[in-house]
């Protein structure tokens, strides 16, 4: 008798508690109406996170694989058009950027808030040089990784209007 009754009092629990594990965007699109912004960083870290990993593939004999993140990039741009609190979304594929490693692309976003509409940008480094910055030393320890790190978030207004003309110049 008693084992049945924590077998009913885990299936309670479990069932009362899986809901909030699949509310990633209601609290999302919450934070964003509130306009807390730290909130709306800290769910964006977490999905630059999930995507940060690169995509290879190979460009034949001579060459040797290629490494993109673009596919990441994307595929987080999606993940913010799909929100309901998110007018638009674009982030800056055709912008001309210096040829350094690590590069950086941002990602800007147009919320929908109690305020009105609010454009913010998300720096991202594309890659790691593996240097730490120890009172102005830089010893190499690790290996570089090309994987997305996020960096900041900032106001950006007209962001994609911008990056959707220089789109449009280049095709």
């Amino acid at each position: 008798m008693e084992s049945s009754l924590k077998i009913t009092l885990l299936l309670i629990f479990t069932f009362a508690i899986q809901p909030s594990f699949c509310q990633n965007g209601t609290t999302f699109c919450k934070a964003v109406e509130k306009m807390n912004f730290k909130k709306v960083e800290r769910q964006v870290k977490k999905v630059i996170h999930k995507n940060k990993v690169r995509r290879t593939y190979f460009n034949g004999e001579t060459s040797r694989n290629q490494i993109i993140l673009s596919s990441c990039l994307d595929s987080m741009t999606n993940w913010f058009k799909k929100q309901d609190c998110v007018e638009d979304a674009f982030w800056d594929k055709c912008q001309t950027k210096a040829a350094i490693y690590p590069g950086w692309s941002s990602i800007g976003v147009k919320f929908r808030t109690k305020k009105g509409i609010i454009e913010k940008c998300f720096l991202i480094q594309e890659g790691t040089t593996g240097q730490i910055n120890f009172i102005g030393w830089k010893p190499k320890i690790f290996k570089p990784k090309k994987i997305l790190v996020y960096k900041k978030m900032y106001d950006c207004e007209k962001f994609i209007e911008q990056q959707k003309m220089s789109c449009e110049r280049m095709n």
